[in-house]
């Protein structure tokens, strides 16, 4: 498990990358290699590098096993980035998880998603409205901070993967989330010991709703990091990203 003190500091925050694929996720590419990772982040001056493949329902992908063996193989690479094996778990519906509890524990840091709404696999609600996502959302987040599982919540609530909507309504699935709605969520995050990313291409993509969710977030104390959500060597420590998060969310004098 990985959660830093709580820092609000952009510069900061940029040198932890908590969500990257490496060549064990389908939709990576051959790149991104362990070591060809690491020596990434060692170039860019990263502190922290967590590699978060995906564990989806029917993928066939072994979760635990992929651990155990990039464990192994980080025993014979020197670095000092710290390395986190983790995996980007599933939430796919309101109670509904496609690893067993011990294999969620077992890893370094288990960050779950909860909205990838493109894959045949995940629950909709009845109401396939923007307002009926928003609150589908909002369920399976409470079942998931009661179930003890996750450790972060990756991209949370981006519409990115809602193909089914125009733009109009992926960005209306953000704003039908009410203050009050946000604000308790961001809390029972925070009591369930969980931190909240600041994935960037949804930060860029609606910095409205990401600002909103960041300034909510530092008044009520919870802990956030950054992902960039790399599939490849480029995207594991963009230049300037410190300065365009600065500008999305607000930051800039």
């Amino acid at each position: 498990m990985f959660i830093l003190e709580r820092v609000y500091d952009l510069d900061e925050l940029v040198l932890h990358n908590v969500h990257t694929h490496s060549v064990n996720s389908l939709c990576a590419k051959p790149e991104m290699t362990p070591e060809a990772m690491i020596r990434r982040a060692e170039e860019a001056g990263l502190k922290t590098l967590c590699v978060t493949d995906h564990s989806d329902p029917g993928d066939a992908i072994d979760t635990y096993a992929n651990f155990l063996t990039y464990k192994e193989k980080l025993r014979s690479i020197d670095t000092p980035v710290r390395v986190l094996i983790g995996a980007e778990l599933s939430a796919y519906g309101v109670g509904k998880y496609a690893e067993p509890f011990e294999v969620d524990r077992a890893l370094d840091f288990a960050s779950y998603s909860h909205i990838h709404y493109h894959l045949a696999c995940w629950e909709h609600p009845a109401d396939r409205s923007p307002r009926g996502y928003a609150e589908h959302e909002l369920r399976v987040l409470n079942a998931l901070f009661e179930s003890g599982r996750a450790d972060h919540i990756a991209h949370p609530f981006s519409p990115l993967k809602m193909h089914f909507f125009n733009e109009a309504e992926k960005a209306a699935t953000l704003d039908a989330i009410t203050e009050n709605e946000l604000g308790e969520i961001l809390e029972k995050g925070e009591r369930a010991a969980c931190s909240w990313e600041l994935h960037t291409p949804t930060v860029f993509r609606f910095p409205a709703f990401s600002r909103r969710m960041f300034c909510l977030g530092k008044e009520i104390g919870v802990h956030f990091l950054v992902g960039t959500d790399a599939h490849r060597l480029a995207d594991l420590a963009p230049q300037g990203l410190a300065e365009r998060l600065k500008a999305a969310l607000g930051q800039t004098p």
